[in-house]
Formats: C-alpha cells, sequence, structure tokens
C-alpha cells in the first residue's frame, strides 16, 4: 500500500461516516498490519496495537467485539502469520485458536505475533506486557486467582469476585485442556472458534460461561413459581416475553381445556362438539404436543369424565367444517386465566 495513503488513512482511526463496525475493523487492522512491519520490539508493538485497537475496544462494548476483532487481527494474520520456532516481535502459545492458522490443527503449539496478545477485548491483557509477566498472568489461572487487572472491567467486577467463590475442580488452563471438559467434538470446535474471537484465556471464557448458564437457571427457576393468570391470553400466545417461560404451555393449557368444556357445554348438537384431547389443545395453544401431553396427565380423570359426559371421541374432531380455532378464539373466549377454573 502506498506510503502515503496509509498515512492519510491512519490519520482517520475513528469510524467512519457509513462504515459498519466489521469495516472499521478490518480498516484499521490493515492499517496496523503495515505499521508493525519491520517492528519487533514488544513495547512498540503494543503502542502500534493499541493505537488501533483501543477505540474499536472504547467504542464497541458489546459482544459484537468478537466478530469485529476478528477483521481486525484477520489483516494482521495476512501479514504475519504463525511461525513454529521464536522469531522476534513473536510469542510462545500453546493455544489452538484461530481457524485460519496455517499450521494444522495438532501442531498449533506456536508462536504467533505479539499483536494478537494485545488486540484483544480483555483489557487486563493490555498491561501484560514479556514473556515472564505472560507466565505469571497464565499461571494466575491455573491458581484460580485472578491477577492484579487495573482495567475499569476488573474494578467493577471486584465485589462480585470477592463474594463468589472460585471453583477449583476445573484445573483447565488453556485450549489444549478442552478435553477435560467431556465435550463432543462439534462443540470443542465452536469454544475454540468462540475463544478465538472473544480473544480472552480458557479459564476466563469457562467462567463467563458458568456466570451466563447460572443467570439463565436462577431466571428460570424465579419465573417457574410466577403467577401467570393475570397475564392475557392474547399476550402468553404471541408475545415473546413469554415464549421461553416455563409456566406458558401450563398456563394455556389450563385456559384451553376450560375454553373447550365451556364450548361443548354450550352447544346444542353433538358436531359442533370437541373431543377434548392433546392435538385439539395444541391446535390453540401452539405449545409443543409433548409438552402438553406431559401436562394433561394431572387432567386425564377430568378430560375422561368430560369426553364421557358428551359420548366424545378422538374421531369426532375429522372432517369438521370448520377448524378448531375458527369455532374456538382462545383469546377472545378466554381474556386471561384469573377465572379459569
Amino acid at each position: 500500500m502506498n506510503q502515503s495513503v496509509i498515512s492519510v488513512m491512519s490519520e482517520n482511526i475513528q469510524k467512519l461516516r457509513g462504515e459498519s463496525n466489521d469495516a472499521w475493523g478490518a480498516r484499521l487492522g490493515g492499517i496496523c498490519a503495515h505499521e508493525l512491519n519491520g517492528i519487533t520490539d514488544e513495547q512498540s508493538i503494543r503502542e502500534i496495537v493499541l493505537k488501533y485497537w483501543s477505540p474499536i475496544r472504547e467504542e464497541i462494548r458489546t459482544d459484537s467485539i468478537r466478530r469485529v476483532r476478528t477483521t481486525f487481527v484477520a489483516q494482521i494474520a495476512s501479514v504475519f502469520p504463525d511461525v513454529d520456532k521464536a522469531t522476534p516481535g513473536y510469542y510462545y502459545t500453546s493455544s489452538r485458536e484461530r481457524e485460519y492458522s496455517k499450521l494444522p490443527k495438532e501442531q498449533r503449539q506456536r508462536y504467533e505475533h505479539l499483536a494478537f496478545w494485545f488486540a484483544t477485548s480483555n483489557e487486563s491483557r493490555w498491561d501484560v506486557v514479556g514473556d515472564e509477566a505472560r507466565e505469571k498472568y497464565r499461571a494466575s489461572f491455573e491458581d484460580g486467582q485472578a491477577v492484579d487487572q487495573p482495567s475499569q472491567e476488573a474494578t467493577n467486577n471486584q465485589q462480585a469476585e470477592e463474594i463468589m467463590p472460585q471453583v477449583k475442580e476445573v484445573t483447565v488452563t488453556d485450549i489444549k485442556d478442552l478435553p477435560q471438559l467431556l465435550l463432543g467434538e462439534e462443540d470443542t470446535q465452536l469454544v475454540e472458534e468462540a475463544i478465538a474471537i472473544a480473544g480472552i484465556p480458557l479459564p476466563e471464557f469457562v467462567q463467563r460461561a458458568c456466570s451466563v448458564y447460572a443467570k439463565t437457571v436462577a431466571g428460570k427457576s424465579k419465573m417457574a413459581v410466577e403467577d401467570l393468570s393475570a397475564v392475557p391470553t392474547q399476550e402468553l400466545l404471541t408475545s415473546e416475553k413469554y415464549k421461553t417461560h416455563p409456566n406458558r404451555a401450563v398456563e394455556l393449557t389450563r385456559r384451553a381445556i376450560f375454553a373447550l368444556e365451556n364450548h361443548n357445554n354450550q352447544c346444542t348438537e353433538k358436531e359442533q362438539k370437541w373431543h377434548v384431547n392433546q392435538t385439539a389443545i395444541q391446535k390453540l395453544t401452539g405449545s409443543k404436543p409433548a409438552t402438553i401431553n406431559k401436562i394433561l396427565e394431572s387432567y386425564q380423570t377430568r378430560l375422561d369424565d368430560h369426553n364421557k359426559k358428551h359420548d366424545l371421541n378422538p374421531y369426532d374432531n375429522r372432517n369438521k367444517k370448520i377448524k378448531i380455532t375458527e369455532a374456538i378464539d382462545l383469546a377472545k373466549v378466554v381474556p386471561d386465566g384469573l377465572d379459569v377454573a
């Protein structure tokens, strides 16, 4: 690339008008790779990388930073590929990160350019300079202790780290230790790619994954005891908010049974009635058949008595002139669950 063009482009570090985040990352990564040519001093490499990477990290604080980092470091990788021997400007790593590494997967214990150490969303690594410091940094995860991290993120998380004990049974310290997690081949590959995009050590990745899953489980546990009887039926049927709620199918099934029973009790002709079963309820609620079947176990006696009362069997629901959803508008017939028996 022409030196004068590089000079002009390097002045435009900030995101350009109409430029996507991915394009911004690729552009700055390309300029960074050009400026790194001939530079082997680690402190100089750090300064050049952070000159272009830190504005991106400062601007993007969401998970999309992972994808942008991929576009940024891909430009550097094209100029500074991994090598298999000690080289000035490179550092040793046994992590098997990037799928675009030219080395075979099983041989990725390698030396990679120092730019990859600093071009990371894990800001605590920005101040870890030198092979000895990197070894201490890695060792800190083996001991289950976090190194001193001057980043704002670490400061914000300090209280949480003091409250939540470290899980020391899992001693994975690098990507090569993934087999300890007993993941399948496909999941292992997925985790490797995710770690490469995130640009963080495996222990930190595991900690974050555990945190996210714990929040999900805790959230669902709280929802499991939540009473949905006051939630409008239309909202339960269509709102994304309740789409994955553990009690959604239970509540809708309860309302569907109530609606079907009332409908049949008010009909004067048998051909107008519907046999109350899993298929009928599934069509009214949209819930999964297997889920409804499980729920109906506690209603079986009630359904059998009702169907027997009206002399109904599953065949009575076939060849109807109208669909069950046309005969029974669940949201209209049962607007909420407050008065549902």
